[in-house]
């Protein structure tokens, strides 16, 4: 269709260096709109390299412009990238994702509906995070509130760290992209029917304590309620939850 994935990576590389992030979300945003799936590797390479220039400045600014755009003007398109993107560009090593599905994660009042996937270290959730408040509770709730709010980058980053140390070894190198939630010691695990028109279980709630550092960089603690949806419609809806459990209860804190 027309464009030149080569000269687009080099261009949004050069443009995250200069702190021009909303630039490159623009870039990005019009040329996905001119490609198909057969594009999808070379594109995806281009997101990754920008990503990894500055990962805080491309989450607030460029994955933002570029997911709320293209979400509105072509959902299902987006949504089949975001399949491959994670699967391709995000994925650790000895990560296997069990659960990719239409979906939202809620954290008290805030969202983030798009796409959620689940495996055996955590759950993603694509989308943008709509929110003005999380349910949290535990040290330093205030602050810790302060940076779920509309996915922050410091929030995904605390996230990666913790996730980063369970890991064989203490270190990975993680691609941010949407929204994290740690899985590991979670508790309070049950299965749920809750959402509008929800006769049947549509969701499995948990709760994670998730270690972070405030201001001065004291070390903290805020325990994070997590409902994880699955759409009502998928017709795999309680296969796909029972997968969710099983997952969760395999990470589950010690009794």
């Amino acid at each position: 269709m027309g464009v030149d994935i080569a000269k687009l990576k080099i261009e949004v590389v050069e443009l995250m260096k200069k702190g021009k992030s909303g630039d490159v979300g623009k870039k990005l945003m019009d040329a996905f709109g001119k490609i198909d799936s057969s594009q999808y590797q070379p594109f995806g390479e281009a997101m990754k390299e920008a990503i990894m220039v500055d990962p805080q400045a491309f989450s607030e600014k460029a994955y933002i412009l570029f997911d709320k755009m293209m979400r509105a003007k072509n959902p299902s398109k987006l949504s089949e990238y975001e399949k491959f993107f994670v699967q391709n560009f995000c994925k650790l090593s000895g990560e296997e994702f069990a659960v990719i599905a239409d979906g939202w994660v809620e954290t008290g009042k805030s969202q983030i509906a798009g796409n959620i996937f689940v495996s055996n270290f955590r759950i993603i959730a694509t989308g943008v995070q709509e929110a003005k408040a999380a349910r949290v509770s535990g040290g330093g709730m205030f602050a810790f509130l302060s940076m779920i709010q509309l996915g922050s980058y410091a929030y995904n980053k605390s996230i990666m760290d913790q996730i980063s140390k369970s890991l064989i070894g203490g270190s990975a190198t993680m691609v941010n992209y949407g929204v994290m939630y740690p899985i590991k010691g979670c508790y309070a695990i049950e299965q749920e029917a809750k959402g509008f028109r929800a006769k049947i279980n549509d969701r499995v709630n948990y709760k994670i304590d998730v270690p972070y550092k405030d201001k001065k960089g004291k070390e903290e603690t805020a325990d994070l309620s997590v409902s994880v949806i699955v759409n009502i419609n998928n017709p795999e809806i309680a296969s796909l939850l029972n997968k969710i459990e099983q997952i969760l209860r395999a990470n589950a804190k010690a009794a």
